[in-house]
This record gives C-alpha cells, structure tokens and sequence, in this order.
C-alpha cells in the first residue's frame, strides 16, 4: 500500500510538472505585435473571460444548450470531488461523516453526468463526426476514475485499486485531452487579455439596461 502510495504522489508530480513545461512552451511562443492604440485594459478582459464570461446567459454555445453546460459543470465538480477522495486516501486525513457524504454524492453526480455526455456522443451523429478516439478515451478514462473513487470511499479493500489506476490516470493526463484543465485557463487568459486591450471585454450592456 505504501508503494502505491508514493507511487500516486510520483505520478502526480511528474503530471504536473508535464503539463507546467507543455503551457510554457506555448507561452513562450512568439505573438504578433499589437500595433493599435488600446481602447480599454487586458485585465478587465480577463477578469471578465474567468469570472462573469463564464456564466451560461454571457455565452450563446451555453445559453442554446443549457442541459449540456450543466452536465458539464456536474461532470468537472464531480471530478475534483473524485481527486479530494484520492487525495484523502492517500494522505490519511480524517473527515467527518457530512464531507464524505459531499464527495460521494458529487462524484456519483459527476460519473452520472459523465455517462450521459458520453452517450449523448455516441448517439448523436454529428457529434461523432466531431469525435477522435482520444474524445471516447478521456471520457471513459475519468467515468472509471470516479467510479473506483467511489467504490473505494465505501471499501477499504478497493483504495489499492483505485491508486493503482490513478497512477495511470495521472500519467495519461498531460498526453490526451484532459490536460484542457490547464489549457482551458490559459485559452481564456489569451482570450479576455486580446479583447480586453481592444474595448470589447466586459461588454457594454445594452442602452435599455443602463
């Protein structure tokens, strides 16, 4: 147990440390000069991009499909429930019965959540077009994840399971489509600092709201 225990640790660090050289490699790349005048401040456009940018009605892709951004929302906070179990089972800590209870009924809602996005991929044609294998891959991949953590935060007999396939979670992160977790920010970062600088980020509320 205690192999498997470092091992999680190990493959956590090298995950990190993975995706921390990836997202300075891009950032290190050359941009294009800005040659216009500024027309308003790069951080509001990102402070806008992280925070008020992220609610549904604020983006039209969330606003029409409203069923998928909350089973995406379900799914991702059912996810950092799943590692908060991880995390307390490798470390030891004791919780009390209510926080259990929290990780479990999240994560149960996040593998519920993430079932019903997988199938929504498979039934629907279009997005199957849209699908590589890597797509099914890190869905199945996590649903399993949180279905160990789950199963392991009832039976003590499963927690050297579930360390045992985070070690290959935690690998297989920075090499498939889940290291959007750091990408995500940094796209918005990129996103709200170029809007921002051009005065189009926050954007202006309508004459009749004012």
């Amino acid at each position: 147990m205690n192999a498997l225990r470092w091992g999680v640790l190990a493959a956590g660090l090298i995950s990190l440390g993975a995706l921390t050289f990836i997202v300075l490699k891009a950032l290190s790349r050359r941009h294009p000069p800005f040659f216009a005048a500024p027309q308003g401040r790069a951080s509001s456009g990102i402070a806008y991009a992280l925070g008020r940018g992220l609610l549904p009605w604020e983006k039209e892709s969330a606003r029409l499909h409203l069923a998928v951004y909350i089973g995406g929302f379900v799914y991702h906070s059912g996810i950092f429930a799943g590692f908060g179990i991880l995390i307390v089972l490798a470390v030891g800590v004791p919780l009390s019965p209510f926080v259990w209870t929290v990780l479990r009924v999240a994560s149960a809602a996040g593998l519920t959540a993430g079932l019903g996005l997988l199938g929504k991929r498979i039934v629907k044609s279009h997005a199957r077009r849209l699908s590589v294998p890597d797509d099914y891959g890190a869905n199945i991949f996590v649903d399993i994840f949180l279905a160990g953590a789950l199963a392991a935060s009832f039976g003590p007999g499963l927690v050297p399971v579930l360390f045992g396939y985070s070690i290959f979670l935690l690998l297989y992160i920075p090499l498939g489509k889940i290291r959007h977790c750091f990408f995500f920010f940094l796209s918005r970062i990129s996103f709200g600092r170029f809007f921002g600088r051009r005065g189009a980020l926050p954007p202006l509320k309508p004459e009749r709201e004012r």
